[in-house]
């Protein structure tokens, strides 16, 4: 279907002084344009009093205005204004003249008033071109191009007031660069507002790609569209450069992977139709503030010395400067990345003495702000190093969070890796956040790595503190290890900084849980109750709160348990930290609680849920032991199948276990509490740990020979150990032991 930009019409009728230059010509979409349903599907048959297309150049505004005038059914009156207005008069006649190329019997009343001598004739005027196109009874899309050329406040005034009593049948739609000065907020608020801006014209990446490899045929592959797409945020223009970049490259995927900023078409483009049309003091707003990720009124004035740039970062963003608010205050906001790139290229290039002290205030700022990796990127930038690692030794705190741990390696990423394996106390931060993340491969290697060479920044003790606090905090099954590395913690309570504290002694307490001593977990847990509120470390104070409820239950006090454990219940809700794997340990806390008053429904219910999360944080001892509680509920609860699965589960658990301290006792303490009196294998005694593995692999079908290769045993031996199951269990065969076992719950 042609477009219905038409070419223009010469009239005799001496109004070439109404006139704009190129205000007519033929507008149609590139044969390379990608069809985009998803914005054209919007507009046509759209009736809003005003359309208005909001975004910086190349996001194809002009392209989608020829696509949609290429599928609605609307006559389109199209008015470029490119070249700018400056008086009333000449842009309502060449509005006029714009809406007689498609409606020829609309505008010639209007034109003689607007002919007539007289400073005011246009605003004579206005009201007959209203009372025109309401005779005409023709629905009409009037277009007006590249309105933020328009510098006329009488003109921005006149808009206003034919948007507030144009006819229904007539549809604005105003494409510009930048926000005009017309009540927006009005038109939104009633409902007669259609906005599409940056984030909405964006190519999607379905888009991209087909723009890429179909309309141009340049057979990307999925990763290098990907890339691509991440680079240029779906700007149409940028995608287009990269477009014109890669025609020429013959390993497209390396250009890919380094088009950014600096690549000369993005370069002479944003210069060009950007940069060189700035006012001086913006431009240099722009180019000094371009070193930042995000930004923020305050951060901006400390790094450019300046007290106003809170009226610059809005008078960007109504420019549509590739600026984009990160939030709905509208303060905090970020650069387009290829914007960022060009505007630090260009102040490297024109200003690169002030790019030093640029970051150094930025560092300076964000540091007394608590923003610690933007700050450290900031030292990093100019060298900086030692500050950067300061500042993150000076703000680190062990933590149960995961996203801190990710927060963590995130800060640690910005220092060089040399600096981070030659400082234990780096170290000790990279193998805690590994460990936390549950990445034991790499926290491995980042502990080794920290012994090996952290004691060349750092002394001795620091090593040891480093070594034993992972230790003692993630056992990884190994109780052997946790408990001595976290007695030797207490003894170096002095190496390390006071707010480490309420970890550590948690730490203790667990380890003496574990090695199965509640009596002596006690004291460590309340004094990390003590210490943790001073620091506000309110994960702690619940995880703390709910082991105490533990000790507490295994002693036989139910109510101060169930106190504790509703305390630290109430801590999760407050601070919001009820998803976070390491609050499992309050759901288990409460399930127990709630088993040992008979409440089933609600044990069985939080027992599951505390499993959940502690199977996130992956640690065996914690998961095995919250099994171990859960069993017998789910027995007592008519959940028999459930019941053997959990023991089952922590049978494999512990088994995996180096050192699984006192819960392998504890699993069979429960094991035998499970089976019925006159279902026990023997009235005094169960299998013994040998017998129990022979059984396990007898149940995956291997043979006694094989059986006897898996456990370094002889095969007469493995034949004992099958004598002797098969007695206890009264049975003759495999398959009746098996049976039996499960029926049991030994299996």
């Amino acid at each position: 279907m042609p477009s219905r930009f038409a070419p223009p019409v010469t009239r005799a009728r001496g109004l070439s002084e109404f006139r704009f230059q190129a205000r007519y010509q033929r507008f149609q979409a590139s044969r390379h344009a990608v069809a985009r349903p998803r914005l054209t599907g919007v507009l046509v048959g759209a009736a809003p009093e005003l359309l208005l297309l909001a975004a910086p150049p190349g996001f194809g505004k002009s392209t989608l205005l020829a696509q949609w005038s290429e599928l609605d059914d609307r006559p389109f009156a199209y008015l470029s204004l490119a070249h700018g207005a400056s008086d009333s008069g000449v842009f309502w006649g060449s509005v006029v003249e714009a809406i007689r190329e498609v409606v020829p019997d609309v505008g010639e009343a209007t034109l003689a008033m607007l002919h007539a001598p007289g400073p005011a004739a246009h605003d004579a005027a206005l009201p007959v071109l209203l009372g025109e196109l309401e005779a005409a009874e023709t629905d009409l899309v009037l277009v007006l191009d590249d309105y933020q050329a328009v510098t006329s406040h009488a003109c921005h005034e006149s808009l206003s007031s034919f948007l507030e009593v144009a006819p229904r049948s007539v549809t604005v739609a105003i494409s510009t660069r930048a926000d005009p000065p017309i009540p927006l907020a009005r038109l939104r608020v009633l409902g007669e507002l259609l906005e599409l801006r940056a984030t909405d014209l964006g190519f999607t990446s379905e888009e991209e790609a087909a723009f890429l490899n179909e309309a141009l045929g340049l057979d990307l592959p999925p990763d290098s569209l990907v890339r691509l797409h991440e680079r240029t945020e779906g700007w149409p223009a940028g995608v287009q450069l990269a477009a014109l970049s890669l025609a020429g490259v013959t390993d497209r995927a390396s250009f890919v992977e380094h088009f950014g900023g600096s690549s000369r078409h993005v370069v002479d483009y944003l210069t060009e139709v950007v940069l060189d049309a700035l006012e001086p003091d913006l431009r240099r707003f722009l180019l000094e503030t371009s070193i930042l990720d995000t930004l923020t009124a305050p951060l901006c004035d400390a790094v450019t010395s300046r007290d106003d740039s809170d009226e610059l970062l809005h008078t960007a963003e109504r420019s549509n400067l590739f600026l984009s608010p990160l939030d709905d205050r509208r303060e905090w906001y970020r650069y387009h990345q290829l914007f960022a790139e060009v505007l630090q290229s260009e102040l490297l290039r024109g200003h690169a003495e002030l790019v030093p002290e640029l970051h150094r205030r930025a560092f300076e700022w964000l540091a007394a702000g608590g923003y610690t990796y933007d700050a450290m990127r900031h030292a990093v930038a100019i060298g900086e190093i030692d500050a950067a690692g300061a500042l993150l030794r000076e703000r680190w705190r062990p933590a149960f969070a995961r996203v801190r741990a990710e927060a963590t390696l995130r800060c640690l990423g910005a220092l060089p890796a040399e600096t981070v394996r030659r400082d234990a106390r780096l170290g000790t931060m990279e193998t805690w956040a590994l460990s936390m993340l549950n990445r034991r491969d790499e926290a491995r290697l980042a502990l080794e790595s920290m012994r090996a060479t952290g004691s060349e920044l750092s002394d001795e003790r620091t090593v040891e503190t480093g070594t034993a606090l992972v230790h003692a905090c993630f056992p990884w099954g190994d109780v052997g290890s946790m408990l001595p590395a976290a007695l030797r913690l207490n003894e170096l309570r002095d190496e390390y900084p006071p707010e480490w504290r309420p970890v550590t002694l948690i730490a203790l307490g667990w380890a003496h849980w574990f090695s199965g001593r509640p009596d002596l977990a006690r004291a460590p847990v309340e004094e990390a109750l003590a210490d943790a509120p001073r620091f506000a470390h309110w994960l702690a104070v619940a995880v703390a709160k709910g082991l105490l409820a533990r000790i507490y239950l295994a002693s036989g006090d139910l109510a101060a348990a169930e106190n504790l454990a509703r305390e630290a219940e109430e801590i999760l809700e407050v601070e919001r930290l009820h998803a976070r794997p390491s609050a499992g340990i309050v759901d288990v806390a409460l399930g127990a609680v709630a088993g040992a008053r008979d409440d089933l429904d609600e044990a069985v219910q939080l027992l599951e849920r505390g499993r959940a999360k502690l199977r996130v944080r992956g640690e065996e001892l914690y998961v095995a032991d919250a099994l171990l509680v859960s069993a017998p509920v789910l027995r007592a609860h008519g959940n028999a199948e459930e019941a053997r699965a959990a023991l089952g589960e922590a049978r494999e658990l512990i088994g995996s276990c180096p050192d699984p301290g006192a819960l392998r006792d504890r699993l069979e303490e429960v094991a035998h509490a499970l089976t019925p009196a006159h279902r026990r294998v023997s009235a005094d005694s169960d299998l013994t740990e040998r017998e129990l593995d022979v059984l396990r692999y007898l149940a995956e079908g291997l043979s006694k020979r094989e059986i006897g290769n898996a456990l370094f045993l002889s095969f007469n031996t493995i034949h004992s150990h099958t004598r002797s199951i098969y007695q206890k269990l009264r049975v003759s065969s495999r398959k009746d032991a098996l049976e039996r076992a499960r029926d049991l719950g030994v299996l």
